[in-house]
């Protein structure tokens, strides 16, 4: 998705690379672009990798569904996750240069890249090129726990404990004095739960379900604790599948509650995880985050009762930020407010 602008280019951006989402923050203009991290890739081609990319977003996932013979959708973040090869590049400045044809950005703009804070040296030279290959005016990289902490209503300066749940992984950080006093990863992020139900499925069922499938349900019918802590009624979705008795395509409705089941030992583990690292966290800060609440960000907030999850793991007070599903890019972008005083107040942009 792009969105036009009646007004003149955007003069700063911000950038979330996300693992399955690219979305493009500007201060006054807002989201200019949200689509997803994928790439279609010729697998016939004498050379591949860069050059093996053939589309890329929505139109990449409009012509995989066609059933392209010697093509398939690829996630270039994931795949550059452990092995740099250069593909998250190569869709940013395709997404920038579809942005500046479509006038939403021009070659003056300014670019913050929002980045988790162990993101290799090799990989944001490589990201930093692909915005000057773009044309951008200026490229600067942005650690995604600085973005996150001012997505919230918290003041900066202030003791406080955030939760990012994003696609590849999560953390958890401390934040004082508007600096990352303590990070830790935790146990999954949104991809452990898509792969969970699918191995469940295979386990309980003797069903093959993809993790865009798996996906699906979790968005549907998945919960992060269980139905009997809250009144509500049990729903079910019918997906596809791949029978292993019959080698044959068939329907298949789950429930919430095997769902549920399946996701319990993992959603364990992530509340221990949680439990765990609150303990690290020095006193003063748990002290000022029981006055001021945790926040949670990230598109894993979405899940529902994640909150619970959350409050019951760190005995803290539980909030969920504006828009979780985008709270990093808008933090990043936030920065980019206070950073100049012509434009209007942050609140009235997010």
């Amino acid at each position: 998705m792009f969105r036009r602008q009646k007004n003149n280019a955007a003069r700063q951006i911000a950038v979330d690379l996300g693992a399955y989402r690219t979305r493009f923050y500007a201060p006054v203009e807002g989201l200019l672009l949200d689509q997803p991290s994928v790439a279609l890739q010729d697998m016939d081609h004498p050379i591949g990798g860069i050059e093996a990319l053939t589309h890329f977003g929505d139109q990449a996932e409009l012509l995989a569904a066609q059933g392209l013979d010697g093509m398939r959708l690829i996630q270039p973040v994931q795949s550059d996750q452990h092995n740099d090869l250069g593909l998250s590049a190569a869709m940013l400045t395709h997404f920038l240069k579809q942005a500046r044809q479509a006038g939403l950005i021009s070659k003056s703009t300014e670019v913050i890249l929002m980045l988790p804070n162990d993101t290799g040296d090799s990989t944001i030279q490589s990201l930093q090129h692909g915005c000057n290959t773009a044309g951008m005016a200026s490229v600067a990289v942005q650690c995604a726990e600085t973005a996150a902490l001012h997505a919230t209503d918290l003041n900066p300066a202030d003791p406080c404990i955030l939760l990012d749940f994003g696609a590849t992984s999560s953390r958890i950080f401390a934040v004082e004095n508007d600096k990352v006093i303590y990070s830790r990863n935790l146990s999954c992020g949104g991809d452990t739960l898509d792969q969970t139900i699918a191995s469940g499925m295979v386990e309980r069922f003797s069903l093959y379900i993809s993790n865009e499938t798996a996906r699906q349900i979790k968005h549907s019918v998945a919960a992060a604790t269980p139905h009997s802590l809250v009144r509500c009624t049990s729903t079910s979705c019918k997906v596809n599948c791949l029978s292993v008795k019959t080698n044959s395509i068939t329907t298949f409705r789950i429930s919430s509650d095997t769902v549920n089941q399946i996701l319990q030992p993992t959603l364990a583990a992530l509340a221990e995880s949680i439990k765990s690292a609150v303990a690290e966290i020095d006193s003063t800060v748990r002290d000022a985050a029981n006055e001021n609440g945790t926040r949670i960000c990230g598109g894993g907030a979405m899940l529902p009762r994640m909150d619970q999850l959350v409050l019951t793991a760190a005995d803290l007070p539980v909030q969920i930020v504006r828009r979780p599903q985008n709270s990093n890019v808008r933090g990043a972008a936030a920065t980019l407010i206070d950073a100049d005083t012509e434009t209007p107040d942050l609140a009235e942009l997010i």
